[in-house]
């Protein structure tokens, strides 16, 4: 989209105006005049090759400022990324699920760390909370750790501000 200004126009005959209401062709040099008496500006919306020209009236300062402020609320959403891991898992196993969440938080979401323990492994609890201070130390992102109490052992890391 662009602004048309007088001496764009010289190169249009007849533009095809509309907006509210409004699907006419109309000369151009009319279709300005009209944007002025409003006290807006006269946008291309379509090809300048096209014919005849599309165009609107519109305040273009508004409509850069909504596209801009649609695009940063677009922009990303923090969310709740769940990491489950065994008491037995292998150095490389582990490593891979670390980088997974190094990934998440360099993105700005939580992860949600969880150590499931089967059968006699519930004999010894001690062996998931170890497990995610193991994990918590070699992630290499900056980040804010809350151990949730419980039976199953959870951590939530956040991305440090």
């Amino acid at each position: 989209m662009k602004v048309l200004e007088r001496a764009d126009l010289r190169s249009m005959r007849d533009v095809r105006l509309v907006g509210e209401g409004l699907n006419d062709i109309v000369p151009a040099m009319d279709a300005w005049r009209k944007a002025e008496d409003e006290g807006l500006d006269l946008v291309l919306v379509s090809d300048p090759d096209a014919t005849p020209p599309v165009v609107r009236i519109q305040d273009f300062k508004k409509l850069q400022y909504e596209k801009k402020k649609k695009q940063r609320q677009n922009k990303h959403k923090v969310e709740l990324k769940e990491i489950q891991l065994k008491a037995n898992i292998s150095d490389h196993d582990l490593q891979t699920k670390v980088n997974n969440i190094d990934r998440f938080l360099q993105r700005g979401d939580k992860v949600k760390v969880i150590v499931r323990l089967k059968g006699r492994e519930r004999d010894n609890p001690q062996r998931a909370h170890d497990l995610i201070a193991k994990v918590t130390e070699t992630v290499t992102v900056s980040c804010k750790v809350n151990k949730l109490p419980g039976p199953i052992a959870t951590a939530i890391l956040e991305p440090a501000k």
